[in-house]
């Protein structure tokens, strides 16, 4: 079972709701537009347990893993802009906090958070659009989802930012990082979204690991930009020469 760790940089880090990864609570002031409404009231609905954990998200209470995908207590955390960044376990156990690969994406995203986030809107407008236009019949009932979208505040009625995953060192020493979304056409799956070199390369509703990104899980790689697609060929070109060296 992983165990609460307090790391030089990011400060407390605590297992998840299963005890198998590391993760920690954060802020994304970029993704404002996201938030949801009225903090005051998602607060004053919660049990009292559950409001005295929330207001205490920025201290990494080890209780709130456990309940913070209920949906009251998510709604709570998302009013005060409140997401999850987890950091997926490595194959090897006896790494107690975060493989170097990890740390490196870590200290990226820091420093370039607004750039990750500015490219994650513009590939999320994208692909809501290019959807929008091949499979209209996922929208027939989404009275909520706009016809298109010109800007990203034309999604937050219909798309919520749930949060941002690190996985381990891949076969080419890379860690990605990955953003979740909700989406209102498909609850189920959600997006999911990869990042290489603070670019988007894969969106889809199966994207999970390094693997799926040169997989057939990558799905719509037609729409990536050009900025995108040069992310995209490095990666595979790096992961794919790791994979032959590994064989």
């Amino acid at each position: 079972m992983t165990k609460v760790n307090e790391h030089p940089t990011i400060g407390r880090l605590i297992p998840d709701s299963i005890g198998e990864d590391l993760m920690f609570f954060r802020q994304f002031k970029q993704f404002k537009m996201f938030w949801l409404p009225d903090s005051k009231k998602q607060l004053e609905d919660l049990e009292p347990e559950h409001r005295f954990l929330v207001k205490k998200w920025k201290k990494q209470p080890e209780g709130l893993p456990e309940v913070c995908r209920n949906f009251d207590v998510l709604a709570a955390l998302q009013s005060l802009g409140a997401y999850e960044v987890g950091f997926s376990s490595a194959e090897d156990e006896s790494l107690l906090m975060l493989t170097a690969g990890q740390e490196k994406a870590w200290q990226d995203f820091s420093k370039q958070e607004s750039t990750y986030c500015e490219n994650a809107c513009s590939a999320l407008i994208r692909y809501f659009n290019h959807l929008r236009k091949i499979d209209p019949e996922l929208f027939r009932e989404e009275e909520d989802c706009p016809e298109s979208a010109k800007s990203i505040e034309d999604l937050a009625s219909c798309v919520r930012f749930d949060g941002m995953n690190i996985s381990p060192e891949a076969k080419n020493g890379h860690s990605t990082i990955s953003f979740g979304w909700d989406v209102d056409w498909d609850m189920e799956h959600g997006l999911q979204m990869i990042f290489h070199n603070q670019q988007v390369i894969a969106m889809g509703n199966d994207l999970y690991s390094p693997e799926d990104i040169c997989s057939a899980a990558n799905f719509y790689r037609e729409i990536l930009s050009e900025d995108e697609q040069s992310a995209f060929n490095n990666f595979e070109k790096e992961f794919k020469s790791a994979s032959e060296d590994d064989s």
